[in-house]
């Protein structure tokens, strides 16, 4: 399998005329500069895999990937050795500006679960690695999670390895800065022994060095997962994840007779509990959250039914969701559609971006999506542009592949930009009509706004 990296808004409009085949060529390839069409195109040879995504102030973006073959290039020469761990910065305009491989030898995929920057340029990295020991810039890691970080050059600053005896902590699903206080927040599920779902915590790391500084429980009672993070610049902090069975987070028992249900939840900068929801009708799990001034947005994947405003949204088999409620926890709005919702950001407008998979023929709240007959949800991405607010349809876009394609990392920048890494194989349309990807490749695209 490879990956698509998609800087700009959306892919594969659906109403152009498609382009005559072309191969692909390892540098970028420039297309007409329209809002939501393919601008540059960027073969790299694989096997890739694609984790996180990132981008600055400044627009530029940050993708980080796993490689598996000898002489993997992403614009700066041979990533070294025969596999190892990959991160690359991009320019707004595409330019390749840096990119870094740290090898392994043994056969075991470095992942990383989660990635940042911060206001100066800082990049911030949070996974895991079962290697005896790998070195990311500085000195061996042991095996087990790990944070990093690096300047805007790529100059390595700090790494170091997570964990506490006797514990068995995951990589971490979620990381922000707060810029205000100069620190990290990473959310990190553990699991009980024995059981095969734990709990979470919530930990503030200082930005300078890696230290830890706190960690708080984000459960008082019950077994739950987070999967995201969103960070006010008052420091408030948004998790969202799966919960089962019972589950206190400080504001009441939240429950569920399903094998899994989502829920969201608003905490102090203090992990002070503000309010907690849980969608305990459905059967699902909330995969992102995000945060503007007057909203708390969570996206996700359920089948059943979520109560809602008084009113039960029933999913088509399974659907994807996106809800919106106020800082108090009212609720404002849902909206389901597509088959997932893998990710959501908003832009300095307040704009909400939305990504994930869609069946064929569906829509995600505007025109039908264009689809490869025959295809399944693992062949079909869309992005979709909500209006702040009501959370109506602004401009959808739809990328189709004759293999697999599935939604990955999702980030925005100031000026609008959604910066997605899905996974590819196969032929893809890219905006501009079917594009081969060859066996064992990675494709990376950059669309205008």
């Amino acid at each position: 399998m490879g990956v698509a990296v998609c800087l700009g808004w959306g892919c594969g409009a659906g109403v152009e005329p498609p382009e005559p085949l072309t191969p692909l060529a390892s540098q970028a390839l420039e297309t007409r500069v329209e809002r939501g069409a393919t601008r540059q195109v960027r073969a790299v040879e694989g096997p890739v895999f694609g984790w996180t995504v990132s981008v600055d102030r400044a627009g530029n973006a940050f993708v980080s990937l796993a490689y598996e073959r000898s002489g993997v290039e992403l614009g700066g020469g041979a990533l070294p050795g025969d596999a190892g761990l990959a991160l690359a910065k991009y320019a707004p305009d595409g330019t390749h500006v840096w990119s870094l491989g740290f090898p392994t030898y043994h056969g075991a995929r470095p992942r990383v679960s989660a990635m940042v920057a911060d206001g100066a340029g800082n990049l911030y990295i949070a996974g895991e690695h079962r290697e005896p020991t790998l070195s990311l810039g500085g000195e061996p890691l042991p095996p087990g999670p790990f944070l990093a970080k690096y300047g805007p050059d790529g100059t390595h600053v700090w790494s170091r390895t997570t964990g506490f005896p006797g514990v068995q902590l995951l990589p971490a699903g979620a990381l922000a800065v707060d810029e205000r206080r100069g620190q990290l927040v990473v959310a990190v599920d553990f699991l009980d022994k024995g059981q095969p779902l734990g709990a979470a915590l919530v930990g503030r790391v200082q930005a300078e060095d890696g230290r830890v500084l706190v960690l708080s429980p984000v459960v008082r009672r019950g077994q739950l997962s987070v999967k995201s993070l969103a960070l006010e610049p008052s420091g408030h902090i948004s998790l969202a994840g799966y919960f089962v069975g019972e589950v206190d987070l400080g504001g009441g028992v939240l429950s569920t007779t399903k094998a899994r249900s989502p829920f969201v939840a608003r905490f102090t900068p203090e992990m002070r509990h503000v309010w907690s929801r849980g969608l305990g009708e459905a059967e699902g799990t909330a995969t992102g959250v995000a945060v503007e001034p007057k909203r708390v947005l969570v996206v996700g994947e359920y089948t059943g039914s979520i109560a809602f405003r008084g009113r039960a949204e029933w999913a088509e088999g399974k659907d994807g969701f996106v809800a919106a409620y106020a800082p108090t926890g009212g609720e404002l709005w849902m909206r389901h559609f597509g088959e997932s919702a893998t990710g959501v950001a908003v832009d300095e407008e307040n704009r909400v971006v939305v990504t994930g998979q869609y069946r064929p023929g569906d829509s995600v709240g505007g025109p039908r999506l264009p689809w490869r007959e025959g295809g399944t949800p693992d062949n079909h991405l869309y992005v979709v542009k909500l209006y702040r607010g009501s959370g109506g349809h602004e401009w959808s876009r739809g990328l189709v592949s004759e293999g697999e394609l599935r939604a990955g990392g999702l980030a925005v920048t100031r000026k609008g930009e959604a910066v997605l890494l899905p996974g590819v194989e196969g032929a893809a349309d890219v905006g501009h009509g079917p594009r081969t990807v060859p066996p064992d490749s990675a494709l990376l695209l950059r669309l205008v706004r």
